[in-house]
């Protein structure tokens, strides 16, 4: 995310124009627009970056299945798959830790058949993390393979009338918090 955050930055420094002129040269400029939309858009990322990291840590991912499925629901009646979106959610924080895990016993893998993941510039970097692309692909291909026969298995299906072990219910706390984001936006 650095490295993305850092380019969309300096695009937006670089490139827009308005209010004070600091510094000019052919088409690149520093503007006073420029830095405050850099410095916005900086801001955006990291506040994105801590609250989903907040919300992914506090909690589970069923829970946040639950809530997306409630808080879609009414997109139901456009005929959208509610249930099947908040599976994918929920599988997907379920298997990042696990993903994770896998990288680094494939980097140390690689490491120790002489790859060196940190030597060189930034794209000589790049282009030593692509012997662990095709691993990863594989690891992650079997893994879903595997949970999807263990679905079919255990006879899931996404069937519109699906119980649910805990009924989400708005109470007085949700409402305030509700009113209050709606005060910070």
């Amino acid at each position: 995310m650095l490295w993305l955050i850092i380019f969309t930055v300096m695009m937006q420094v670089l490139f827009l124009t308005g209010g004070h002129l600091y510094w000019h040269w052919g088409w690149l400029t520093i503007s006073q627009y420029g830095i405050n939309s850099g410095i916005i858009v900086f801001l955006r990322f990291v506040l994105i970056i801590f609250i989903s990291t907040l919300l992914t840590l506090t909690t589970s991912p069923t829970n946040l299945a639950n809530g997306l499925s409630s808080i879609l629901k009414p997109l139901k009646f456009f005929h959208l798959p509610i249930d099947e979106i908040s599976l994918m959610l929920a599988l997907s924080l379920r298997f990042v830790p696990t993903l994770m895990d896998e990288t680094g016993k494939i980097m140390n893998a690689q490491r120790a058949r002489g790859v060196d993941f940190g030597e060189g510039n930034i794209f000589q970097q790049m282009r030593s993390l692509v012997p662990t692309f095709i691993p990863r692909f594989i690891a992650s291909f079997n893994r879903a393979d595997e949970l999807a026969t263990a679905m079919e298995s255990r006879g899931y299906g996404g069937a519109p009338k699906r119980t649910k072990f805990n009924r989400l219910k708005f109470k007085v706390n949700d409402w305030i918090a509700c009113l209050i984001f709606v005060f910070l936006i």
